[in-house]
């Protein structure tokens, strides 16, 4: 009798334990009174990562597709050299890339004389470390579960099949860690552009994710600049 009433008071605990838990987690994350608007997050997407130059080609190619097909007839386009001899190697790479996938599309491209102008810019963009483990609500109410039927099966280890329990959990758990790789902290925003005259015909914006140990690729090198003067 004592053993039974031992038993129904623990799971009697386990439960109240979870629902408690999952009371705490909803109020912090549905409190209607608040003083101010509770953030909200996006839906999950994915952001492709840059890593090598054949992903430099790819995206260029891609660029040049999207901007060819927005004109009903084949574009006479200027693209200039690259005159700074300090720009980036993406900055080299992208603009041969670039060239070399609007001419597969069809465009002609002139060095100068034309009056729509292919442009691009390349923005870095670096955010503070971002966190992979953002814990989903009812986390703590199922490993305090879990850890609790863990319990009562370790009376049970001479059942073979008791080690199903502990084993399921940390796959999940594993699981759960290695879901996404890791996401880096900075990115690039590319952007293309044709201008006819004054006018903005085109543009389009694309972001990747960078390697935070690869941004000086994508960095123009050069001396530092000093504004005004230095006195010694």
């Amino acid at each position: 009798m004592p053993c039974i009433f031992n038993r129904i008071s623990g799971t009697a605990l386990a439960f109240a334990g979870f629902f408690a838990i999952a009371g705490c987690q909803h109020f912090a994350q549905g409190n209607r009174t608040a003083d101010y608007p509770i953030s909200e997050q996006f839906p999950q997407i994915y952001q492709q990562q840059l890593q090598a130059s054949a992903h430099w080609q790819l995206i260029a190619h891609n660029e040049a597709q999207l901007l060819v097909t927005r004109f009903e007839e084949t574009p006479s386009l200027q693209l200039s050299p690259v005159a700074n001899a300090s720009t980036s190697t993406f900055h080299r790479a992208y603009h041969s890339f670039l060239a070399e996938g609007l001419l597969n599309e069809g465009a002609l491209l002139y060095q100068t004389g034309e009056d729509a102008k292919v442009e691009y810019d390349i923005e870095i963009v670096d955010f503070a470390t971002r966190s992979q483990l953002n814990l989903p609500p009812g986390f703590f109410s199922a490993t305090a579960l879990s850890v609790y039927i863990i319990g009562h099966a370790a009376e049970a280890w001479s059942n073979p099949a008791a080690l199903l329990i502990p084993a399921a959990i940390g796959a999940d758990f594993y699981q759960y860690l290695n879901a996404d790789s890791p996401t880096p902290d900075t990115e690039i925003i590319l952007t293309t552009r044709v201008l006819q005259d004054a006018r903005l015909v085109y543009s389009h914006s694309s972001i990747y994710y960078l390697r935070t140990a690869d941004t000086g690729l994508y960095q123009e090198s050069g001396v530092i600049k000093v504004r005004g003067p230095v006195t010694l």
